[in-house]
């Protein structure tokens, strides 16, 4: 005997988008060109997490060639399942030939997370119908999918992400005798809380006094993806995948550079670090210097939180301010507060003027530090 037609639709929704909390409400309808005996027809909601990748690694000792192993790991987040018509246990019924419509409504639990599709791992939900034509045989006969959008309201959070976020960092390239002047490079954000379609302000201060030059600042916005598997044994993963991107030029030697860079967010899911063991979404502003020759570009990183609801308490860009004058600036008369100007070292007081003759020469030549700005005429000390 043939399956019967099977069609789901969902009220007033034809894309079959809902937020966590809200009622999914619709009909299945059968189109049944014969007789059919059930015991009964059921609808199941299914919400899962899954996550897989595979690795390759060496044989035993003794075996040739090299061994791929799948890690795989998996987490329930819905799992609903209501009778249309009869039961899994009830007598066997005949339904007619014809079209059977049923309606259905369910509360979607608020804590469930965005629908979610990546390489490696994947938030999904579905409907499925099924006939169960005895109590020993079910057989699925409609399926289809429908997407969650989880809020993430900032506000809730806003003492901690209302806050501006600051990183800086000094680059010494080489070492010991053969060590370089200072690279320094300081890159400040408003706030740490965002939602898509806002736009970050990013402003870039760079001193070079080393003998490399900086090609260009890039500006990145990473998701960072973590999974951990749980066959077949523990282990985790995490993907950096950069998802906006901006650029403006570097600082040659001997200059001093200030940027602001914008960098519009696109649609994004909103940070997810709660309630799953196996998979978490976070999201972190990267700066990188990148620089002449064999040498490491430095990076500066900060970690910022992607909502649905935004911040109440914050400005809206063309309400902010170019930065007074940076604390850290060890040639205070050289600086102006012009946006995206260079300003150049020529006749600027020597590395020990500037009380950075402490910085080390060892094997580890990169240090992050705050510099604190003298009033008048005094010197900068470094903390």
């Amino acid at each position: 005997m043939p399956d019967p037609e099977c069609h789901i639709r969902f009220d007033n929704n034809p894309y079959g988008v809902y937020l966590a909390g809200q009622i999914l409400a619709g009909q299945v309808e059968l189109r049944l060109t014969e007789v059919l005996n059930v015991v009964g027809v059921s609808l199941r909601l299914d919400g899962l997490t899954e996550i897989e990748w595979s690795e390759e690694i060496e044989s035993a000792a003794g075996q040739p060639g090299r061994k791929t192993t799948r890690y795989y790991g998996q987490q329930t987040l819905l799992n609903s399942t209501s009778f249309l018509c009869g039961s899994s246990v009830g007598p066997v019924r005949d339904l007619a030939i014809g079209t059977h419509t049923y309606h259905f409504s369910c509360e979607l639990p608020a804590h469930l997370p965005t629908s979610f599709e990546g390489y490696h791992a994947r938030i999904r939900y579905t409907a499925k119908v099924s006939l169960h034509r005895t109590k020993a045989r079910t057989d699925p006969i409609g399926q289809t999918s429908f997407t969650v959008l989880r809020h993430l309201n900032l506000n809730e959070h806003a003492a901690v992400l209302v806050l501006p976020t600051k990183s800086e960092l000094t680059k010494v390239f080489c070492c010991g005798p053969c060590s370089s002047e200072p690279l320094y490079i300081s890159a400040q954000i408003p706030r740490c809380g965002y939602i898509p379609g806002q736009t970050i302000v990013i402003k870039i201060d760079a001193v070079n006094r080393s003998r490399t030059r900086v090609i260009e600042f890039r500006i990145k916005l990473i998701q960072k993806l973590c999974y951990a598997s749980q066959h077949p044994t523990v282990e985790n993963r995490s993907d950096a995948l950069v998802v906006a991107e901006s650029r403006c030029s570097g600082v040659t030697s001997g200059e001093v550079v200030k940027h602001q860079q914008n960098l519009l967010i696109p649609a994004l899911p909103p940070t997810y670090t709660d309630g799953s063991p196996v998979f978490s979404i976070n999201y972190e502003l990267e700066v990188e210097a990148r620089v002449t020759g064999p040498n490491i570009s430095p990076r500066l990183a900060m970690p910022i939180t992607i909502g649905t609801i935004a911040l109440e308490a914050s400005m809206p860009k063309e309400k902010l301010k170019p930065l007074t004058k940076p604390s850290w600036d060890p040639f205070s008369s050289q600086h102006t507060d012009i946006i995206g100007t260079r300003i150049p070292l020529t006749n600027i007081a020597r590395r020990s003027q500037a009380g950075l003759e402490d910085i080390p020469n060892g094997s580890s030549n990169v240090r992050l530090h705050y510099i604190v700005h003298r009033k008048s005429d005094e010197m900068c000390e470094e903390n």
